[in-house]
């Protein structure tokens, strides 16, 4: 091997460390479009019009596949629990533990991936086509802001929308799962009820709701931000298409795991000053 091609051989980056400087790349420009989005958004005026139109369209586009998935997302949870919690004879516990798992975990990873697949994977494609068909250089050439036009009324639909959208599906599953442990569980509707208090609080609904809000600003700013920076015509329509969704999913499996990591030390702590408090106080 002459000098020259070891040369070449050591500088060229091997496949993990192209696909990790890539996906910090990908990171970092994610970041400071998001922060642009927000600069934009808290200068300007006038998007609760265009937030609502695209709120209604997101959620009318999606319902169905949350409303279909949410029952047998309950379903599947409810057997799952079962086979285990019979063989300590503590079906007592399903329905607490099944609704805990649903809100806290399940829910909102199940919304945020269907809002992936379906709203992202839509606005990316969207976005992308206007930028390569040069709408949006269009757009700035009469003298409008396309990140104000464009995309804050998309980007605070796909939050909004995964709101509503969790409480739909977490319904419809606990529904299911009801329907489903009667049927398959012989567990009595008053049995399953009464052991969720046990289980899901306040602090569980809160959970479920800041990672939905956390998990649909990773969907909405991934899938912006690919679709209003795509170049290369139609097939970087279908690039950007599928880079919004492999980097949606790798980034809500890591923020759900830092996130699961910090709201257990926060409900520690709060836990701890409770009891602190109520020590002093007696």
């Amino acid at each position: 091997m002459s000098r020259t091609e070891r040369k070449l051989q050591q500088e060229t980056p091997n496949p993990l460390e192209r696909a990790v400087a890539n996906t910090m790349h990908e990171f970092g420009g994610a970041w400071i479009f998001f922060n642009r989005v927000m600069r934009t958004f808290k200068r300007t005026k006038g998007h609760k019009s265009a937030i609502i139109q695209q709120v209604a369209d997101v959620s009318t586009r999606t319902i169905g596949t949350v409303i279909f998935a949410g029952v047998f997302v309950g379903a599947i949870l409810v057997l799952q629990f079962d086979v285990m919690l019979r063989r300590f004879d503590a079906q007592a516990l399903l329905g607490g533990l099944n609704t805990s798992a649903t809100i806290r975990e399940v829910g909102p990873l199940i919304i945020s991936f269907l809002l992936a697949g379906k709203v992202g994977a839509y606005t990316t494609a969207e976005l992308a086509n206007m930028r390569v068909t040069e709408q949006i250089d269009a757009i700035e050439c009469l003298g409008t802001n396309p990140i104000q036009y464009l995309i804050i009324p998309r980007f605070f639909a796909i939050i909004l929308s995964s709101v509503v959208l969790l409480a739909i599906g977490l319904s419809v599953s606990v529904i299911g799962a009801i329907l489903v442990a009667q049927t398959f569980s012989d567990i009595n509707l008053y049995q399953y009820i009464s052991s969720i208090p046990r289980f899901a609080g306040a602090w569980t609904l809160f959970e479920g709701l800041f990672r939905s809000v956390l998990f649909s600003t990773i969907v909405a700013t991934i899938s912006t931000f690919k679709g209003y920076t795509a170049t290369g015509g139609a097939r970087g329509v279908g690039r950007a298409v599928t880079e919004s969704a492999i980097y949606i999913n790798v980034y809500i499996v890591i923020v759900n795991f830092i996130s699961s990591s910090i709201l257990e030390w926060v409900h520690d702590f709060i836990f701890w000053i409770g009891a602190l408090l109520e020590r002093i106080t007696l």
